[in-house]
């Protein structure tokens, strides 16, 4: 199994928290997409011919794109790779791209899961992380992406925002139940470098909420979340039984990956490769198939450390005896000796040589990585 991720960097406006690299111009819209389709042509043999299982976009805002530019991309898709007979294929989107019309045109195309950055039902919640759409309109997308046949979707919400409070979270969280999406990412706000809300932080124009209303607001979340019957399998996602995203436990199973566009990853098992983060030069780079990205051979100790980010945070934990077999017995033997005081102290598990995070433990999740980690 293998996924193929591609990067639509495209945004209308730049929400305060973000810090992925996006574009506000479509000046070059075209001819980036002419350049992810080359970049498909070179790229096609880095699965080795793997089944391609999951394809995902996501940004910027892919739902940027029509029905014909998408149609384009997986017509070199499915030229260039063995892509699997019923992949999950996911588009990231703004609430207020979602119009009826755009809906019923997203299903003349392959996309099967739709990925929804709702964020809020607060329209000041909106407003204060410059987000485009309202409450009304996410509620509206969500219910005419099901009317027109869409069942897999996944809703982002965010906590832990400025002056947010739990009872504000609490009804952000019903509201979401409401709509009978089966899959919920919820992130806490984090204060990312070069973004408005890290500036806004500094000169003091906002403020964090205390350590302790986050944690309620967590708990609040993991506690509703169960009520309904979602399975917190990730860190930040919960879904209903059968709607996991294919795409992002992937990632976190350490299966192979391509990244197409701009600024994206790929991953082989033994190496990493980072696409470089300029519109320009990626498309003349890719057109004259010259340099375009960067590649790291991953040591013993970063395949390792990789494999503790990406397990621990979800419901299947991290494996000591694959540690043990794949990566080597002196990284099991640091990893036990090194888990030994977190599980004393309560932030993990060990059951049948298998790490989880404890409840307690994924609130401290974050720490408890860097204890772990081999340096």
């Amino acid at each position: 199994m293998s996924g193929i991720y591609i990067h639509i960097p495209f945004c209308a406006k730049k929400c305060f928290y973000c810090d992925f690299f996006m574009s506000l111009s479509l000046k070059y819209k075209d001819d980036y997409l002419k350049a992810l389709k080359q970049e498909l042509k070179l790229r096609k043999n880095y699965l080795q011919n793997q089944s391609v299982e999951t394809i995902y976009f996501g940004g910027g805002t892919p739902s940027l794109l029509n029905e014909k530019e998408l149609n384009a991309l997986f017509e070199e898709i499915y030229k260039d790779f063995n892509v699997s007979e019923n992949p999950e294929i996911t588009l990231e989107a703004n609430p207020d791209d979602l119009s009826t019309e755009y809906l019923k045109n997203l299903r003349k195309t392959p996309v099967n899961r739709l990925s929804i950055g709702i964020q809020s039902f607060f329209d000041d919640d909106l407003k204060m992380m410059n987000r485009r759409h309202s409450a009304k309109e996410s509620i509206f997308a969500v219910k005419e992406a099901q009317n027109v046949g869409f069942k897999n979707i996944s809703g982002d919400l965010i906590y832990g925002l400025p002056e947010m409070t739990t009872k504000k979270w609490e009804y952000n969280l019903q509201e979401f139940f409401k709509l009978k999406i089966p899959h919920l990412s919820a992130y806490h706000l984090t204060y990312e470098p070069n973004t408005v809300f890290l500036k806004y932080l500094k000169t003091k124009r906002i403020y964090e909420i205390p350590e302790t209303e986050s944690l309620k607001q967590f708990e609040l979340l993991k506690q509703l979340a169960k009520a309904h019957n979602f399975i917190h399998y990730e860190t930040s996602n919960f879904a209903k039984d059968g709607f996991f995203s294919k795409h992002n436990t992937g990632y976190w199973q350490q299966k192979h990956y391509l990244g197409i566009g701009a600024s994206a990853h790929s991953y082989d098992g033994n190496s990493r490769q980072f696409n470089i983060k300029n519109l320009k030069e990626y498309i003349t780079r890719v057109g004259e198939t010259g340099a375009y990205f960067e590649k790291e051979i991953l040591s013993d100790a970063d395949i390792y450390n990789d494999y503790i980010i990406t397990t621990l945070r979800t419901v299947w934990g991290t494996d000591v005896s694959y540690v043990s077999e794949k990566i080597g017995n002196r990284f099991a033997e640091f990893l036990t000796n090194k888990a030994k005081t977190q599980i004393h102290n309560g932030n993990l598990v060990l059951k049948d040589n298998v790490l989880y995070l404890s409840e307690k433990g994924k609130f401290i999740e974050n720490t408890i990585l860097e204890n772990l980690f081999y340096l």
